[in-house]
């Protein structure tokens, strides 16, 4: 454990600084970008020509991410080791279930799915490329039947009576928190808190978009029930998420949230949710941050290094398709954490 901590000191102090972050996102176009990318631990990047480019640099953001997680794995002993690939690798497998899903519901063709995936094998799940091709969602629960994914396909009679894929979605999140909290149940207290508060903070957010999207769902489609939306909460209790999906006011509820709940979700008083997942990213970031002054040393610093890592990730992805966009730096900068940190 002792020369994983090492490593994960040494390798934060290699991510990409706030400075740095800040020029790739001021960069003159997507050609700019990737030039100045070229002189960071990315260095030069190739883009795949089957997809567009901000998706092809996403790939390659994600494979760095898969490769930094890969060191750390391999050098942490076995429980740690293990509590890292159920938290990583389920949770990519988890964005690929989730894309494979709202693919199949909205008739995208096997290409577009195959070209929306993170680029890693399957943990848990059958065969993505399987999963990908299934004749349409009915037949990609029933290969998920008898799987780790099984409470997924479980949630079968939902989807069809609301004709929605948000309980496929809300099951996917609960299957995911549950493994990884099971994981690190066995870790001293001290080493599984940081692990827990960001899994925990994950979810009751997920949890509160739902319901807000199920509030607003058409008065003439069946509305789902609240106990059947939410099978675990932590932070943000079952009938807080209640009430909202029966369409209370929303800042009434969001004010009386505690914080960093009510500072997180406040921006869904303008609807903008992907600024709601930035500060969400932020104050997990605030998180490592804060639990690594308090004890830089065990499982903290590792898990530190990886949520610093995934985070850049999701920087880089954010101005890569800005900049393929056109769109103005002062319009996307608010929507990045490292920059801002």
């Amino acid at each position: 454990m002792t020369y994983a901590v090492v490593r994960s000191h040494a390798l934060i102090a290699d991510l990409l600084t706030p400075e740095r972050m800040r020029s790739l996102s001021s960069a003159d176009g997507l050609e700019e970008f990737m030039t100045q990318l070229s002189s960071t631990p990315y260095g030069q990047v190739t883009l795949d020509q089957d997809v567009q480019p901000s998706v092809s640099l996403e790939r390659t953001f994600y494979y760095k991410l898969a490769e930094r997680i890969v060191k750390i794995v391999d050098i942490t002993p076995a429980e740690v080791g293990e509590l890292l690939r159920t938290y990583y690798y389920m949770r990519f497998e988890s964005i690929n279930l989730d894309r494979i899903l709202r693919g199949k519901f909205s008739d995208a063709t096997v290409q577009e799915i195959t070209g929306s995936l993170v680029p890693v094998m399957a943990y848990a799940a059958p065969n993505y490329q399987a999963l990908t091709e299934a004749a349409d969602i009915d037949a990609l629960l029933d290969m998920l039947r008898g799987t780790a994914y099984d409470a997924v396909a479980k949630k079968a009679p939902a989807y069809k009576q609301y004709d929605a894929i948000w309980p496929l979605q809300l099951e996917l999140r609960h299957l995911y928190s549950s493994m990884v909290l099971k994981a690190v149940k066995d870790l001293p207290p001290d080493q599984r808190r940081l692990v827990r508060r960001i899994i925990e903070l994950e979810a009751d957010i997920e949890n509160f978009l739902a319901a807000v999207k199920q509030s607003r769902s058409p008065k003439e489609v069946e509305s789902g029930k609240p106990e059947e939306m939410f099978d675990t909460t932590y932070g943000i209790s079952a009938e807080i998420l209640r009430l909202v999906a029966e369409g209370a006011d929303l800042r009434e509820s969001v004010e009386h949230l505690d914080t960093p709940y009510s500072e997180i979700l406040s921006p869904i008083y303008e609807g903008d949710v992907a600024l709601i997942r930035t500060r969400l990213r932020s104050q997990i970031y605030t998180t490592a941050r804060a639990v690594r002054a308090a004890n830089d040393f065990g499982l903290n610093p590792i898990v530190s290094y990886l949520v610093y890592s995934e985070i850049e990730k999701d920087d880089l992805v954010g101005v890569a398709w800005a900049k393929e966009q056109g769109v103005p730096v002062e319009d996307f900068l608010k929507y990045l954490v490292v920059p801002n940190v």
